[in-house]
């Protein structure tokens, strides 16, 4: 799968490209505020994880998956039609 990156759009959300799919979300953790611009991205599940406190989201869905929060990320996929 390829590479992902984050990229900052307006203040509050990032554009987050992985495996040829494009998705906003909000820019920072629902837990503690976290930057999300400085998190990884896990490119194989599609998830981002939040470098503060390590919580873990879906990008399809914005479920928490791990760590010390329940509260969901609010995202969108925006990846653009092929052709």
């Amino acid at each position: 799968m390829d590479d992902a990156t984050i990229e900052q759009v307006g203040d509050d959300k990032l554009r987050v490209r992985v495996g040829g799919r494009e998705f906003e979300v909000d820019a920072a953790c629902p837990h503690r505020k976290g930057f999300l611009a400085h998190g990884y991205v896990n490119a194989a599940r599609l998830r981002i994880t939040c470098p503060l406190h390590h919580s873990s989201f879906s990008l399809e869905t914005g479920e928490a998956i791990t760590g010390p929060t329940d509260r969901r990320l609010c995202t969108r996929e925006t990846t653009p039609p092929a052709g």
